[in-house]
This record gives structure tokens, sequence and C-alpha cells, in this order.
């Protein structure tokens, strides 16, 4: 009788075979989930580190945006005088600066031959000197600036009368720098009025700077 041939080898193989085809998967698996772990944790941790954004708030406005107030505002004044006071007024032009003199009133005044006052009105006289004061060179008309108001506030503007108590500026004058010309400005008025104030202004009138004069 023979004897008893050996276990078969095979058996401990396939064990092998199996705890390799088992345990490889599982360690495949293990190892890619701590890669997906890892990353994971790495994104995490980049997000929460992360310099949050900055952020440009805007700027209060500024304060010199703020409208100027009421007293920085500075408003033309008329100057005033007596007669016999002199006031320098500035005109529009560069440079144009007169010196004014109100010398004398006549009220009432006399016309000559040819200028006579309507019924019930008189003329009234002041006498002034323009002195050239400024840089340039005056060139206007001194009665278009003129204006004489009574004692109720009313106004007037001059006339063409010649009086006998002076010499009319005779319409424009032409000043240089440092010359004087020198008379006088004639307004019809009623008989009962009676000469307040006088003003005159540069330019024709249109000039920011007015003088005025107290008459009485």
């Amino acid at each position: 009788t023979s004897p008893p041939p050996p276990p078969p080898q095979p058996q401990r193989n396939t064990g092998l075979i199996l705890l390799l085809a088992i345990g490889l998967p599982l360690l495949l698996l293990g190892g890619c989930g701590a890669v997906v772990m890892v990353l994971a944790n790495t994104a995490r941790e980049t997000v929460v580190e992360a310099d949050p954004p900055n952020l440009v708030m805007p700027s209060e406005r500024p304060e010199t945006d703020a409208p100027p107030a009421e007293d920085d505002v500075a408003t033309p004044q008329p100057s005033t005088a007596a007669v016999g006071g002199a006031l320098t007024l500035a005109g529009n032009d560069p440079g144009l600066e007169m010196t004014v003199t109100v010398t004398k009133l006549v009220d009432p005044a006399t016309g000559d031959q040819f200028s006579q006052p309507g019924t019930g009105r008189k003329l009234v006289a002041v006498e002034l000197t323009l002195e050239n004061s400024g840089q340039a060179v005056y060139s206007d008309s001194p009665t278009n600036g003129a204006v004489l108001i009574d004692a109720e506030g009313q106004q007037y503007h001059s006339t063409l009368h010649d009086v006998q108590e002076g010499q009319s500026f005779g319409g424009s004058a032409t000043i240089n720098t440092g010359d004087v010309r020198k008379g006088v400005i004639v307004f019809e008025v009623p008989e009962p009025a009676r000469a307040a104030k006088f003003q005159f202004t540069l330019n024709s009138g249109f000039a920011d700077q007015t003088g005025e004069w107290k008459l009485g």
C-alpha cells in the first residue's frame, strides 16, 4: 500500500490571495481617504486664514464745501461825507479811482436867460471837484452818475440847465491821472423840496461803489 499524498498547497495560496485581494483595496481606500481629508483640511485652513477684503469707506464731506457764512460775503456799502468832505470812489475799470469833493450847495440856483425852471419848480446846483487819484484815465459824463435826494426821500436826476453860480461840466469830461476838474451839476425840483443828500457813482452810475454827501 502506498503512503497518503501530502495535503494540497493551493489552500495556503488561496488564503494569501484572499488576504491580498481584500486588504490591498482597503489599504488603497484608506490612503485615498487620508489624502482627501488632508486636502479638505488644507482647503478649510486656507479659507479660514484668508485675509479679509480691504473695505474703503467713503470719507466725510470736507468742511470747506460748506456754504460761506453771510458775514463773509462782502456787500458794497455807500461812503458818506458832508459838504466839503472828499470821498475816494472806485470804478468798474481796472485802476479807475476818483477823489470826489462836494464843495458847495446852491438852493435855489439862478438860471441864465436860456435856462429857466418850469412853473412851481426851482433849480438846485451842487458844485464838486473830481480828482483822478487812480491809474486809469477818467472819461465819462459826471452828470450821468449824479442823484439829488430831498428831505422826503424823492430823488432827482440832473438836467441840462446852466446856472449863474457856477460852470457846468459841459457834458463829458476826460481827466488824466493827477488832474482835477471842477463844475456844477444842476437839478430841477419842486419849489417846496429841500435838498438833503447828493449821491455820485462812477461809470455813469453803474459802478459798485456810491458816495453820499449830506447837504443839510
